[in-house]
């Protein structure tokens, strides 16, 4: 018998203090695998760690190996042990696998149907695979969900009405300022996130803004996408401060990378807005207490994020269909092969319609 077991926290039992305090940087996730490996209590690991959440899904061939991974959790990254109690959810068997499932189709994100959460499974999938954490039951898991989810995006048009967590800040920002016509923006780091947040500020008609990221390459790669946009030295950030009304930052950073001295050392007091999509947060906390500075941080989109939602239930309940049927495909792939798995023996689509917490 082998054990499918999962350990995660995620924005909906946990706020972004704790959040930011078990999110795996890139060095981190090499360091968890060493030593999950060596540790030896863990067949098959992957780990997958985004902005809303940071989860472990494990094979043991012993029983209660979920309690192995929240133990992980205190020891990895020195939380205390009633912290990890509080905080972190266990999941074993059909549960794990339904979960996966929503996970990568962005049915548990904060904003329902969402495309980024695919492209983070999937590069969890390929991390575990270069760290050699994952193997066949893992392997194939990852893969269903993976192909499930672009099924999904195929076959409904939950995807054409998502609205991303980019789009719902900037129209946080929005809000404030009633118009960003005439304003000026500085965009720290160019991953996914902040690349969206420039188009939307673009198509906002925005007139300028300032792009820094610790890679010069492609602060000169975004600079020749519109005459508007103009690099700055990731050192000198600062320096934009004074001449802008919104900032937008979403580093991979495991430390703040604006801090509060050096922000009010260089801003000029006229109405800001910050948005934080990091986590670990970007912004220094306490810069949100100034005078005229609005900040927002990653939780405050979940509001609208969740008026959203109820526009696409019924796309989300045809994509819903989709994915059980995939999830008993799985299973019963583990019956072909002669797999026993926990809780996973003689489930059909039935299991959905019984009544069974899923």
């Amino acid at each position: 018998m082998s054990y499918l077991i999962m350990a995660g926290i995620d924005y909906e039992n946990s706020n972004v203090e704790t959040r930011e305090k078990v999110s795996f940087t890139p060095s981190a996730i090499k360091r968890a695998y060493e030593k999950i490996k060596s540790e030896g209590k863990i067949k098959e690991a992957v780990i997958v760690s985004t902005c809303n959440r940071s989860e472990i899904y494990g094979i043991s061939e012993k029983i209660n190996g979920e309690e192995y991974l929240k133990n992980f959790y205190s020891s990895f990254f020195n939380i205390c042990s009633q912290e990890a109690e509080k905080n972190i959810v266990l999941r074993t068997g059909f549960q794990t696998i339904y979960h996966l499932f929503q996970v990568t189709n962005g049915f548990k994100s904060m904003v329902l149907g969402e495309d980024q959460i695919l492209g983070q499974v999937k590069d969890a999938y390929k991390q575990a695979l270069i760290n050699k954490g994952s193997g066949k039951i893992l392997n194939r898991l990852f893969l269903n969900s993976i192909t499930d989810a672009k099924k999904i995006k195929t076959q409904t048009s939950l995807t054409n009405t998502s609205v991303s967590v980019s789009a719902i800040g900037i129209k946080l920002i929005h809000s404030q300022f009633k118009s960003l016509k005439g304003k000026k923006a500085l965009v720290v780091g160019l991953g996914k996130m902040s690349m969206l947040s420039i188009q939307y500020l673009l198509a906002e008609g925005i007139s300028k803004i300032y792009v820094t990221n610790r890679t010069r390459t492609k602060v000169l790669d975004i600079e020749n996408t519109a005459d508007n946009i103009e690099g700055l030295d990731f050192k000198c950030k600062q320096e934009a401060f004074k001449d802008v009304d919104i900032i937008v930052s979403c580093t991979s950073a495991p430390h703040f990378v604006i801090h509060k001295d050096e922000f009010v050392n260089n801003y000029n007091d006229n109405p800001i807005c910050i948005l934080d999509l990091a986590l670990p947060r970007d912004v220094e906390p306490e810069i949100g207490t100034l005078d005229n500075v609005n900040l927002y941080v990653i939780d405050d989109i979940k509001s609208i994020a969740d008026k959203n939602a109820k526009k696409k239930i019924v796309e989300y309940e045809k994509g819903m269909e989709y994915l059980k049927e995939d999830v008993i495909k799985y299973i019963n792939w583990l019956s072909s092969e002669g797999i026993e798995l926990n809780d996973c023996n003689n489930i059909t689509k039935s299991v959905f319609h019984e009544g069974i917490s899923v």
